[in-house]
């Protein structure tokens, strides 16, 4: 080894002896043999081994003693020689290589990533005869740079590495190039300034101030210009280190464009629940758990109901305000209600400011939320229901004790009018259901106003046919005739003939309105032409057609074959014409209906439908899918063909549907639907 120390060049002997401090040659002998790198000492021309230490054993498996003497090649320890030899060429032409990557092969036949280092030596006299090899086994260090560079390319993160100073791009992942639409190979080299990436470019200035302050960054707020000229919102999480003299930000954009959006839509969704309960005709309330039900917020009907000043009494509950008048009841349907009970029409004494008796009949609602649980009370006053319930109460009563006075020959009479009081019993009963039924309706503005006309009539002529029982008792207690029995009878029949058509016209609406949700039908799946189908609808609405001022074109190919629902496309074609005659030629007036058809590749058709009538005003666009909604309410219009429409398109035909129209310019209705629909079993259900 005093050779050997002799020998070697003198910058690898300082690297040996850096720990020592000396060049003795025992010593440099010990750290030969003690070194955990490969070293070995070969012959160029052959390859063959001069000397291995202890490192060299503990990496490549094989014993110094066994591969002394012999060629290197014999033990086939490089993966791929040809990397040796570039190495041979590199130390004949430079005379030594540095820090080479290449793969070494154990005894036992794996590889291991090391790092090389190799000069060439004199030995025997010979210039540049030998080599000093030097390897270090850095497997686990690259498996690990590995992991760490697979996972930051991975991210689905936006992450970029970047120089601090001046925002020059050392490294970024494929979120950094779908967010922004920059190709990696365009940016790196490049600042974040010259690639347009800052929305303001003076909002780097103040991040790199931040990181003077904070030293990193946490969930700091910037805008990014991204792919498209989009600008994106996203929080950043950042850091910064030093290498080779310089300080970079490893920085983490998390977008939260949509997030803000949704928290954005959230906070409306709020304000219109807040107005439309402060805003509500029936009296509410609601109180939650995030402070034990200790506080109740009321709306503007419950002050007006019970007579509270709401600059007092908001905010305070209804057993501080004294309205119960059982006050372990309010607890009662807090309880129930956390449970899950829903409670609906439980009548409880209240009083109001006042102390004037209520009678109420309470209902409640639970809503969980993620950070609280909300119970919501409703108050509709039955006190004038409970009295005129205990005046016919009594009547009745009283009936019962005159009739049980009567004599034989009235019995039969009497009989009729049980049977006749029986009637008028079952006719209160479905007043009263449908009174609650116009309850349930009034939570949506536009169908309380179309049951409102027929459930009214109804509601006079039962009050004028109470009037009616009244003067009959009247004259029974003063003599009956057979013509006041019979003008009794007719008015009766009158009464019961309006009531029942009132409240036929009242339960047509109620069904359509259940057309929201999408029924079961037994349609059928069959194959047919489009234009056929098209014909047969214009065909069955010819008698509407007539009767207005609008011709009907068509413009749809024969060839136009489909595998699909006729019935529910025909309704669709159907509501869609006639909501062209309604709302876009009010009044008969003159127009033009195109229906057109056309293949948008081998797979889907698109059907148009489109008129030259008033069109469709800006703000209503957005508005015409959703149920309920129409610029006819009071005149017809139930706001539900649209939807109805929507619902067929996309849950049955299996298509989308667009709605395009400016004020004055006509509508345009287009649907996109697959020639063939999906497979479904006979079993599932199909909108009506």
């Amino acid at each position: 080894m005093g050779l050997l120390a002799k020998l070697l060049p003198v910058a690898i002997k300082r690297r040996i002896l850096s720990s020592l401090g000396e060049t003795s040659d025992d010593r440099f002998a010990r750290v030969f043999h003690a070194s955990p790198d490969w070293i070995v000492i070969t012959r160029l021309s052959d390859g063959l081994v001069i000397d291995a230490n202890k490192g060299f054993e503990a990496i490549s498996g094989y014993r110094a003693a066994d591969v002394v003497g012999r060629a290197i090649a014999q033990f086939n320890v490089w993966a791929h020689p040809e990397q040796r030899v570039k190495m041979i060429n590199e130390l004949m032409r430079s005379g030594s290589v540095r820090d080479t990557l290449v793969q070494l092969r154990r005894m036992d036949g794996t590889l291991r990533d090391c790092m090389v280092n190799a000069t060439l030596i004199a030995l025997g006299g010979q210039t540049h005869s030998h080599a000093v090899w030097i390897a270090r086994d850095v497997t686990d260090q690259n498996a690990t740079h590995e992991q760490f560079k697979a996972a930051f390319r991975l991210t689905p993160d936006f992450m970029s590495i970047s120089r601090l100073s001046d925002g020059t791009y050392v490294e970024v992942n494929e979120a950094f190039e779908r967010i922004t639409g920059l190709k990696r190979e365009d940016t790196l080299g490049k600042t974040s300034i010259a690639l347009g990436v800052w929305h303001d470019p003076l909002a780097r200035d103040a991040l790199v101030q931040a990181f003077k302050t904070q030293g990193s960054l946490h969930e700091y707020f910037i805008r990014i210009n991204a792919r498209g000229g989009q600008v994106r919102e996203a929080l950043v999480n950042a850091a910064t280190f030093e290498a080779r003299g310089e300080h970079y930000m490893i920085a983490l954009l998390r977008d939260v464009t949509e997030a803000r959006k949704a928290a954005a839509a959230l906070q409306q969704s709020e304000a219109r629940f807040s107005r439309l309960f402060d805003e509500s005709p029936m009296p509410m309330c609601y109180s939650s758990d995030i402070d034990g039900f200790s506080t109740t917020q009321w709306n503007h009907a419950w002050f007006a109901s019970f007579g509270f000043d709401a600059h007092t009494a908001q905010g305070k509950t209804g057993t501080e305000l004294g309205i119960w008048v059982h006050p372990e009841e309010r607890q009662q349907f807090l309880d129930r209600s956390v449970r899950g009970d829903d409670i609906s029409d439980v009548e409880v004494p209240m009083l109001r400011a006042d102390k004037s008796p209520r009678w109420i009949s309470m209902s409640t609602r639970t809503f969980v939320e993620p950070e609280r649980t909300l119970v919501l009370f409703t108050y509709f006053d039955i006190t004038e229901r409970r009295r005129a319930q205990q005046e016919i109460q009594d009547l009745n009563a009283a009936l019962e004790a005159r009739v049980t006075r009567r004599t034989a020959d009235l019995e039969r009479t009497n009989q009729e009018l049980s049977t006749t009081l029986a009637s008028l019993k079952t006719a209160k009963d479905q007043l009263v259901q449908s009174e609650k039924m116009a309850a349930l309706g009034a939570l949506v503005a536009g169908v309380a106003h179309e049951l409102n006309t027929p459930i009214g009539n109804g509601l006079t002529v039962a009050s004028s046919l109470h009037y009616r029982v009244e003067q009959f008792d009247t004259l029974m207690t003063q003599g009956l005739k057979r013509s006041d029995l019979q003008g009794f009878l007719d008015d009766t029949r009158h009464a019961a003939d309006i009531i029942t058509r009132n409240l036929t016209r009242a339960g047509a609406l109620v069904t359509s309105f259940k057309q929201v949700a999408v029924d079961q039908t037994s349609s059928k799946r069959r194959k047919f032409s489009l234009a056929s189908l098209v014909s047969e609808i214009l065909l069955t609405l010819s008698p509407t057609l007539r009767k207005s001022a609008c011709t009907v074109t068509v413009d749809v190919a024969d060839s136009v074959q489909m595998d699909s629902y006729p019935g529910p496309l025909g309704q669709v074609l159907t509501n869609l014409i006639n909501n062209a005659l309604v709302h876009g030629f009010p009044e008969n007036q003159a127009g033009t209906i195109a229906i057109t058809a056309r293949m948008e590749n081998r797979d889907h058709v698109v059907l148009q439908v489109q008129d030259d009538g008033r069109g469709i005003q800006n703000a209503d666009l957005p508005h015409v899918f959703e149920p309920f909604f129409t610029t006819r309410m009071g005149q017809g219009g139930s706001g539900l063909g649209l939807h109805i429409v929507h619902n067929l398109v996309t849950s049955v035909l299996g298509g989308t549907i667009t709605a395009h129209g400016e004020p004055g310019q006509g509508a345009k209705f287009q649907l996109t639907i697959p020639c063939t629909v999906a497979d479904r079993q006979d079993n599932q259900p199909i909108a009506n």
